[in-house]
């Protein structure tokens, strides 16, 4: 997807976008830059003391200017406080392309490249839908519930795999990749029977290299792949706290 870097959307726990709370998400980019060390926050000193002076007249663009003067790939072009927009050239890519400072506020971006095609991060509903960004070749889905990083129903799920947050799903063009990950009761051994057993009735060739620990624990992997070479899907198995954990990987067609 053709989504220019370094212009992150945080979603607070109270269904906000961090930006949209006055200054509260940049002090994350703030923390981020004395985590990175002195040296790194003496670089951006000029920009932070701008950012403070402009944040009380206008947070909204404050944030986003200091995002993007924060990115040694991007190159302010103009800005438009009446269209509420700042253009900008991603040098890396040779892209230019506009943002509109409001739409920040809402945990949602639109971005349209020299090319007129459009970006979007959307962020308003992250607890549950997840990060959701679009653009020419399709979407990807970070995080949120586990339905919004459901996988295709030619990846084999453990039978009641107790799914969990934090997957994601990207389809481009014709094709998906992601990662879902959940947890059951069941011991390693029954996980590797069953997954094993299933992915060879759904037309898998696998390969299995589990290691068992002096401690009991137990990591490893099932690779399952297809014969049309378009097709397959990782199991990555842990125990943890007296559960198995099976993290899936997997691409493949998106029907």
């Amino acid at each position: 997807m053709n989504t220019p870097p370094g212009i992150p959307v945080v979603k607070e726990k109270n269904g906000m976008s961090c930006l949209a709370i006055g200054g509260i998400g940049c002090l994350v980019i703030v923390v981020i830059l004395f985590l990175g060390g002195g040296a790194v926050v003496f670089k951006f000193m000029p920009q932070l003391k701008e950012f403070a002076s402009e944040s009380k007249k206008d947070p909204a663009k404050a944030a986003a200017m200091l995002m993007l003067k924060m990115n040694p790939d991007i190159q302010i072009m103009t800005t438009d406080d009446a269209k509420r927009e700042v253009t900008f050239k991603v040098k890396s890519s040779g892209d230019t392309v506009t943002m509109n400072f409001d739409d920040i506020q809402k945990g949602k971006m639109k971005m349209t490249n020299s090319k007129g095609e459009e970006v979007s991060i959307d962020a308003s509903d992250a607890g549950k839908g997840g990060i959701v960004m679009k653009g020419p070749q399709g979407q990807t889905v970070i995080g949120g519930g586990a339905a919004a990083t459901s996988p295709p129903s030619w990846v084999v799920v453990y039978p009641g795999l107790a799914s969990e947050q934090g997957g994601m799903k990207s389809e481009q063009d014709d094709n998906v990749t992601g990662m879902v990950r959940g947890s059951t009761k069941d011991p390693v051994t029954k996980v590797k029977t069953q997954l094993e057993a299933s992915l060879k009735a759904a037309g898998y060739t696998t390969e299995t290299n589990l290691i068992t620990a002096g401690d009991g624990s137990v990591t490893g992997s099932i690779t399952a792949t297809k014969a049309d070479g378009k097709t397959s899907a990782t199991y990555l198995i842990t125990t943890e706290d007296g559960k198995t954990v099976i993290m899936t990987q997997y691409e493949g067609p998106k029907s």
